[in-house]
C-alpha cells in the first residue's frame, strides 16, 4: 500500500533561538564535563528496572500463589513493562543509552522481549514522528483513522461527539492491538506516516515472528507449565497484563502532544511549514510534571519531552536540568513553553481535546 506525499521542509529563517539554545546545552556539558549519554545513576536505573521486572515474573516460579496474587503480578508487569520500555528501548533507539552504537540496538531489543517491534518501533518514532510531529498524514505516533479525531482540520463524523467517552475504552487495548496488528499491518505499508518504509527487510519479518513466539512462550505457555495452573489463567491474567500496559503508556504518551491547546500545523502547497524546525517542536511539544523525580525516573524522562523532541540524541538522565535552560531561553526570545505542573490537568485537557473535536464541524467536512 502506499500513498503519495509531498517532502516536508522547515523555515529556516527563524533560528535565532534554537542556535542560543545549543550553545547553553552545550556549554553545560562542556563546563561540568560530562557525557550527553547515561552515567552511572542511568545504569543502576536500567539495572532496578530489569531486576524487579524479573523477580516480579519469576514470583510464580518459586512462591505457592494463587490465582488471584498471578493476576496481581501481571497486573503489576504490565505497568513495569512500560516503564522498562519508555526508559531503557526509548533512549536505546535514539541511541543516547550509551556512546556505542552496538550497545544501544542491544538494549533496544527489549521491546521485542515486551512483545513490540523494535525494528517497526524505531522507523515510527525515531524516523516518522520526531521528524513530522503533529502534522497530519505524516506523524505516524498519533492515530488517524475514523474512529477518532486527534487533528481539528481531520474530517469530522457525527459520532465522533461521543469520542471523549469512547476512548478511554478503545485506548484499554492500545498495547495488544500493537502487538498483534500494528506490528504485522507494518510491513505492508509502503509509508507509515511521512516515513518510507521500503525496503522491508525479510530477515525483520522472521526476527518479528520469532521474538513474538518467544515473547508468548515465557509469559504464558512457560508459566503455566511450571507452576501446573492451566493455560487459561495464564490467558486472563495476559490480557489483565495487557490493559495495564495501555493504560499506562497513554498517560505516558498522550500527554506530551494531543492536548487542548496543542497546535497542528499544515504545510503550504510546496510542503513548506511556516516555522523554523525547533519552533514547530515548542509549538506541538508539551511537558508535565517536570518538578516530579518519580514521574520523571518512572516515565524515562517523556515528562521533559519538548527537551527531549529539541535534543532527541541526549539521555533523558539529563533532562531535568536541560529543561531549566530551556524555559529560560525560550523566555528570552518570546518562544511559548508548554507545560502542565501535575499529571492529572495533563490527562484532563487531552479528553478536552478529544471532546472539541468531537462537536467541531466549522473546517472540516461532516459525514
Amino acid at each position: 500500500m502506499s500513498e503519495k506525499r509531498m517532502k516536508i521542509t522547515f523555515a529556516t529563517d527563524k533560528d535565532d533561538f534554537f542556535d542560543d539554545l545549543k550553545k547553553e546545552v552545550n556549554h553545560y556539558f562542556t563546563s561540568k564535563r560530562i557525557s550527553i549519554y547515561g552515567n552511572t545513576f542511568m545504569y543502576l536505573k536500567v539495572l532496578f528496572l530489569l531486576v524487579v521486572y524479573l523477580m516480579v515474573y519469576l514470583t510464580p516460579f518459586f512462591f505457592d500463589v494463587s490465582q488471584n496474587q498471578i493476576f496481581v503480578c501481571y497486573l503489576f508487569l504490565g505497568i513495569w513493562g512500560l516503564f522498562l520500555g519508555v526508559n531503557v528501548g526509548h533512549d536505546a533507539a535514539h541511541n543516547s543509552l550509551f556512546k556505542q552504537r552496538k550497545y544501544n540496538k542491544w538494549f533496544m531489543y527489549i521491546f521485542d522481549l515486551l512483545g513490540l517491534s523494535s525494528f517497526n518501533w524505531k522507523n515510527r518514532h525515531v524516523k516518522g514522528h520526531h521528524q513530522y510531529s503533529n502534522i497530519m498524514h505524516y506523524d505516524p505516533d498519533i492515530q488517524q483513522s475514523p474512529i477518532v479525531k486527534i487533528f481539528p482540520q481531520d474530517t469530522h463524523r457525527a459520532f465522533h461527539r461521543f469520542q471523549w467517552l469512547y476512548m478511554p475504552i478503545v485506548y484499554a487495548v492500545f498495547i495488544p492491538r500493537w502487538i498483534f496488528y500494528r506490528d504485522f499491518k507494518d510491513i505492508f505499508y509502503e509509508k507509515i506516516g511521512g516515513f518510507n518504509n521500503r525496503p522491508y527487510p525479510s530477515k525483520e519479518v522472521i526476527r518479528m515472528v520469532s521474538l513474538k513466539i518467544v515473547y508468548i512462550t515465557y509469559i504464558i505457555v512457560l508459566p503455566s507449565i511450571v507452576t501446573g495452573y492451566g493455560i487459561g489463567v495464564f490467558i486472563c491474567a495476559f490480557l489483565m497484563l495487557m490493559v495495564s500496559s495501555s493504560l499506562t503508556i497513554l498517560v505516558v504518551i498522550l500527554t506530551t502532544h494531543m492536548l487542548e491547546h496543542s497546535e497542528f500545523p499544515e504545510p503550504d502547497e510546496n510542503g513548506v511549514m511556516p516555522y523554523s524546525w525547533a519552533e514547530h517542536q515548542m509549538m506541538t511539544t508539551s511537558d508535565y510534571a517536570t518538578n516530579s523525580f518519580i514521574i520523571t525516573h518512572l516515565f524515562g524522562g517523556f515528562n521533559h519531552h519538548v527537551v527531549h523532541h529539541l535534543f532527541q540524541h541526549v539521555c533523558h538522565i539529563h533532562y531535568p536540568e536541560l529543561t531549566k535552560i530551556l524555559k529560560r531561553v525560550a523566555a528570552k526570545h518570546g518562544i511559548k513553553y508548554q507545560s502542565h505542573q501535575y499529571i492529572l490537568p495533563a490527562i484532563y485537557s487531552h479528553l478536552k481535546l478529544l471532546y472539541n473535536n468531537g462537536k467541531q464541524t466549522s473546517t472540516s467536512q461532516m459525514r
